[in-house]
Parts: C-alpha cells; structure tokens; sequence
C-alpha cells in the first residue's frame, strides 16, 4: 500500500496548485501536474490503494475552505483511496518511532521542525506503518528523513517520472 502527504493530495486534486522547487536546478519541477496523473494512472492500473492518514486529511480539508465537502467526498467510499485512522496500532507505533527518535529530537531542532510538525510527521508514518504501507509519496523533506529512519521507501515530488513520451509516429504527407 502507498502513502499520500498532504503534497501530494493538493498536486493530486487541486488543478491550481504550484508544483515545488526542483532542487537540482532552484526552479519549480517542470511538468510536475504531469507527473503526479502520470504516476495516479500507474497506481490505478496496478490496482493499489492509496492510504490517505487522517492527519493528511485533516490538513488537505483546511486548506479546502469552503470546498471541503467537495474535498472529503473524494474519499470517501472511493476503492482507489483508504482512509485511516490513528487508532490503537497507530499509537503503539509512533511510541516506537518516539523512543527511537528520541535522541534526535531532544539534541536540537532545525529551523523548520517544529516539535508539533515532528509529532505530525510521526503520526502520519505510524498511520502507514500500522496499515502496512511500504511507500509514501512526499514532497517534505523532514517527513521523507522520518519516513525513511523508520524503514519506509520515500518518493519525493521531484523524483517522480515523466510520462513515457507517445511511441507513436506522427507522418506528414505533402500536397
């Protein structure tokens, strides 16, 4: 099963949404909308799930404003996409991922972290590991450091492919 951050859901549903900065090259990904259907039309065609933690959820609804029925109502009874809770095994796991973390954490912060943003990424990577995800789909680099610690396969936005160009040949005749 596969994850989605919350990244991934705006490049996924919202038509308006900025794609992020290629950090090879400072400049926003190019063709990044391509990309994530690229990548949404794999998924389907594999039949995979993809696991949407309700604290991705939660943060994909707020930014919605006042579309979150809209929003919600992508995922709700969808066969493609499986919400799920931080229910009972989520909670044993991200103990696990807190005591293995602990150090870390408690040494220093960096700029960006915060220590609810940590506890947020926890919580989404215990989500996914309770479920049994093996890949989740981010465009934060702090989660994907976190993700991976904890033994999940990490595809940032920036390494997602392009689609294949069409093999089709397009041939001209002249008059």
């Amino acid at each position: 099963m596969d994850v989605f951050d919350t990244s991934f859901l705006v490049l996924a549903f919202d038509p308006n949404a900025k794609g992020p900065i290629d950090p090879a090259t400072g400049q926003p990904l190019t063709h990044c909308q391509q990309r994530v259907d690229h990548l949404l039309r794999m998924l389907g065609a594999e039949k995979r799930r993809v696991l949407i933690p309700t604290p991705v959820l939660a943060e994909y609804l707020v930014r919605g404003g006042a579309d979150k029925d809209k929003r919600l109502q992508e995922f709700i009874g969808s066969k493609s996409f499986l919400v799920a809770p931080f229910d009972l095994r989520a909670a044993i796991e991200c103990a696990m991922i807190e005591d293995g973390d602990s150090k870390r954490i408690g040494a220093s912060l960096s700029e960006v972290e915060s220590k609810a943003k940590v506890k947020f990424d926890r919580q989404i990577i215990a989500i996914a590991k309770a479920r049994g995800a093996t890949i989740i789909y981010t465009g934060d680099l702090g989660l994907a450091a976190c993700a991976r610690r904890n033994k999940l396969q990490v595809v940032l936005t920036f390494e997602l492919p392009l689609p294949p160009e069409d093999q089709q040949i397009n041939i001209e005749y002249g008059d």
